[in-house]
């Protein structure tokens, strides 16, 4: 066994050994795409790009999701050959490349056109450099509703955070559930939670709150409010149906399943949705017309969205930036990108839409464009602890147990806790 993996280390890490430069016109590519179909995607463009680059070869480092994230990046990153061109979630492991010199600026090495053909806030720059470019994106909170409650009721698709919460008292008095969520594993109402601090709240008091050693200010209880606001109001709950409370021992497929049984007017999601309803619409099982909308912004707030933005960086020392820059426009050409949304990814490319003829992707595609300010959910945006403090405060707001302010008394006694721990 000893031997066996020392053979496989040689394979994969003999080039390290060396101490002379890593050959140019090799280039290591780094990301998590496992699937047989997208390994057809993924190989088809390195074949089109070695075409048009020769004598330049391309090799994959392959990981699962969870490896990757957890320690798969971390070591490539520190090792004697790191990849040339490796992918990322956009949040704080990107900030961290770039603040420690791993990221290549892009924009002097990319060809017209392409930086054009993409959503504005699916571009990260830094002023006039470009560090990340994406390969699909996940809005993670949409409201996918039911349109023949929704008809019955005389409601139309939400556009304003006050009628939409008028909108749910409203369907609760005429004996419908509002909102069948899942929140057992907190990320999915920690994200809505995000979503309506990201509206309320100036980006910068954002990143406060979730700084190391930093306090909660006061304001944060406006962007908890709308969360508070559908506990205390009931949209969680209806006797009969779901006991107060409940969401907190649901999990998101339960509340997935719940909802697509026609048995509450909404169910807040990311839209990876799509490819269920997709499947229940294929097998006859879907009784209900859906509608989808995003989630709505109070009067002056910032129109944003929580979104996963997924996509590919170029190390900076790597010896041939120009070519690396060529791949990752591969990447993100129509090309490539149509045959991956053919496998229910969403693209960030404006002509997006023509990759599609179903309604809500469409619908979905047309958020994304519309949508002027992104922000990425906690746990890929900011440190894991941080993430989880906030997570479990928003699930004790979705609950019932605090109310906004609170809940900001309760996150910093969290944030004391970590200090204390030096995170």
């Amino acid at each position: 066994m000893a031997l066996a993996f020392l053979a496989v280390a040689l394979v994969f890490t003999g080039d390290r050994l060396r101490l002379s430069r890593p050959d140019p016109r090799v280039l290591l590519v780094a990301h998590t795409l496992t699937t047989a179909s997208e390994q057809e995607a993924i190989q088809e463009a390195f074949r089109r790009f070695e075409a048009a680059h020769p004598g330049v070869r391309v090799r994959q480092v392959v990981m699962n999701s969870e490896t990757y994230q957890t320690v798969g990046w971390r070591l490539l990153m520190r090792s004697r050959r790191p990849p040339d061109v490796y992918f990322l979630w956009r949040g704080y492991k990107t900030e961290l490349a770039i603040r420690r010199g791993q990221a290549l600026d892009m924009a002097p090495h990319l060809q017209p056109g392409v930086l054009e053909a993409l959503a504005p806030a699916a571009v990260l720059r830094r002023g006039t450099a470009v560090y990340h470019l994406p390969q699909s994106v996940d809005i993670s909170n949409l409201i996918w509703f039911n349109r023949r409650i929704f008809e019955e009721a005389g409601l139309g698709e939400p556009a304003e955070l006050e009628q939409w919460l008028a909108d749910c008292r409203r369907l609760r008095e005429r004996g419908v559930l509002p909102l069948i969520q899942g929140n057992r594993d907190l990320w999915p109402l920690g994200n809505l939670a995000a979503e309506f601090m990201g509206q309320a709240l100036p980006p910068e008091t954002v990143e406060r709150c979730f700084a190391a050693g930093e306090q909660v200010p006061e304001q944060a209880a406006e962007g908890l409010a709308p969360l508070a606001r559908l506990a205390a109001e009931g949209a969680f709950d209806l006797p009969g149906v779901m006991e107060r409370g409940a969401v907190a021992g649901f999990n998101d497929i339960d509340a997935k399943v719940f909802w697509l049984s026609g048995r509450a007017a909404q169910h807040i999601i990311g839209s990876w949705l799509l490819a269920d309803i997709r499947d229940a619409e294929e097998r006859g099982e879907l009784r209900f017309p859906v509608g989808v909308a995003p989630v709505p912004h109070g009067v002056g707030q910032t129109d944003a969205m929580t979104a996963v933005v997924t996509g590919w960086m170029v190390h900076a020392d790597t010896p041939n930036p120009q070519a690396a820059v060529d791949l990752v426009a591969e990447f993100v050409s129509r090309r490539c990108q149509e045959r991956f949304a053919a496998l229910g990814g969403l693209s960030a490319r404006l002509d997006a839409g023509e990759f599609t003829d179903h309604p809500l992707a469409r619908r979905a595609l047309e958020i994304l464009r519309r949508t002027p300010v992104w922000v990425a959910p906690p746990d890929t945006a900011f440190a894991p602890e941080q993430a989880r403090a906030f997570y479990e405060v928003a699930a004790r707001v979705a609950a019932g147990r605090l109310d906004a302010r609170q809940a900001v008394a309760a996150w910093n006694e969290k944030k004391a806790a970590l200090a204390g721990k030096g995170l």
